[in-house]
């Protein structure tokens, strides 16, 4: 691990340190954790919005897909 500093306002340390108390984790701990969901939470929307940016951009040819997803899955698999 690499160290790094870091300083918070008085009220994010006292509830860092509330919430290290309550759980038994250490205040590095709660932040590594707290960092990591944050990021992974950007990487999900990042792709989310690629796949939402994707909707509409492809035709099937089929007017009636929707209604019929299930058939053309068997077809087709």
């Amino acid at each position: 691990m690499v160290r790094s500093q870091i300083q918070f306002d008085k009220v994010t340390h006292e509830k860092l340190k509330e919430k290290s108390k309550n759980t038994g984790h250490s205040i590095s701990e709660i932040v590594r954790r707290a960092l990591s969901r944050n990021m992974d939470a950007d990487e999900f929307a990042e792709k989310w919005h690629r796949a939402f940016q994707s909707m509409g951009k492809f035709s099937s040819g089929l007017t009636d897909l929707a209604e019929k997803h299930d058939r053309y899955l068997d077809e087709r698999w």
